[in-house]
């Protein structure tokens, strides 16, 4: 979800600087082509009126007032028509008679600032100069945040899930390594074939038959003949 946030952000702030520099590219191509069509009309400022934007900037203020004039002309054809336009000059004051000029079939395109103007040339460079950074920054942003940030993500959940596994992992000893847990396979569990069971065969079970039950005979009396120390 947070990542959905931080691109989404900065996508549609992205987005409406490319809007805001197609309108600038679109008015500066109207301004000379209605510059260089040689059409010229009188017109009437009907009146004018300010627009002021206040921007804060933390303890701040700055204040931006933009002029907008309303005119109104006729073309040789007999057509009237009224046109708004902004970034006029201050001395223009309603009831003044200024010349306006318009593409060839284009009326609807009129502008009443005069060729190659440079308050306006420089307002609009300055303009696209500024949303090129601001779009540039918007996606670097983007770019930055899915390579270098994306890959510390995935490399703490790395190791977030092998310390889950150390610690769901039966304990041993890190010098003993772990040796087979039953024999292998083939290993004899019982004697080989063959193997004796019992004693051997006909082996004695009991005491023999006919135990002498006294004493022997016949011992010699005395010492033998020649023993030293006899008579």
């Amino acid at each position: 979800m947070f990542d959905v946030f931080a691109l989404a952000l900065p996508s549609l702030l992205a987005v409406g600087g490319i809007a805001a520099m197609v309108w600038a590219i679109v008015r500066l191509r109207r301004l000379r082509s209605a510059w260089r069509s040689g059409l010229t009309a009188d017109a009437v400022c009907l009146r004018s009126y300010a627009t002021t934007r206040t921007r804060r900037n933390g303890p701040h203020r700055s204040s931006t007032t933009t002029l907008t004039h309303l005119y109104e002309f006729t073309t040789p054809e007999g057509q009237t028509l009224r046109f708004e336009e902004s970034g006029g000059p201050s001395s223009v004051v309603p009831g003044d008679t200024v010349p306006v000029r318009y593409p060839a079939g284009r009326p609807d395109r009129a502008t009443a600032i005069p060729p190659g103007d440079s308050k306006t040339l420089v307002g609009i460079g300055a303009l696209l100069a500024f949303l090129t950074v601001f779009v540039t920054a918007c996606v670097g942003f983007g770019i930055f945040y899915l390579t270098v940030f994306g890959g510390l993500k995935d490399k703490a959940k790395d190791v977030i899930e092998r310390s889950e596994d150390g610690v769901n992992a039966p304990a041993h000893s890190p010098s003993a390594p772990a040796g087979p847990t039953g024999p292998p396979d083939g290993f004899p569990t019982g004697p080989p074939e063959g193997f004796p069971t019992g004693p051997p065969k006909d082996f004695p079970t009991g005491p023999p038959e006919g135990f002498p039950s006294g004493m022997p005979t016949g011992f010699p009396s005395g010492l033998p003949s020649g023993f030293p120390g006899g008579r």
